[in-house]
């Protein structure tokens, strides 16, 4: 597994992506409204901006009580060869996943989540599909 990225999961996607670009000047690889995703190239490690509600819908937590916001702040995003074949090492080591490995199509990936032992999200992804 390598890491590839660090998702920041954000309330205001474009006063992030604003932040990010125009008052620390990183490089903008990409960018999607319609995804709410923004990638800045900082070396061999990316910086992403992700809106919180879009990855709380795919890691489940979009059914909270009123009121309530998606507690994730970030995600590790690990590069894998083979998403299934990892998920069932981790899921035999004990690792509790969010999500069984599945195709995002509009991310051109093959993904995996699960939670550290603190809650934070990891994800396994393969790119491309």
């Amino acid at each position: 597994m390598n890491l590839s990225q660090i998702r920041l999961l954000v309330e205001d996607f474009h006063r992030s992506v604003a932040f990010y670009r125009d008052v620390l000047e990183l490089p903008l690889g990409f960018s999607s409204e319609e995804m709410l995703f923004a990638s800045f190239h900082t070396g061999e490690t990316k910086i992403e901006i992700f809106s919180r509600q879009n990855i709380a819908e795919v890691i489940g937590e979009y059914n909270l009580p009123s009121g309530k916001q998606p507690h994730s702040k970030f995600l590790l995003a690990f590069s894998v060869d083979d998403i299934d074949e990892r998920y069932t090492v981790l899921k035999d080591k004990g690792a509790v996943f969010l999500s069984e490995p599945h195709d995002r199509k509009a991310w051109n990936a093959r993904v995996a989540h699960l939670r550290d032992p603190d809650g934070n999200v990891i994800e396994l992804y393969r790119h491309p599909l």
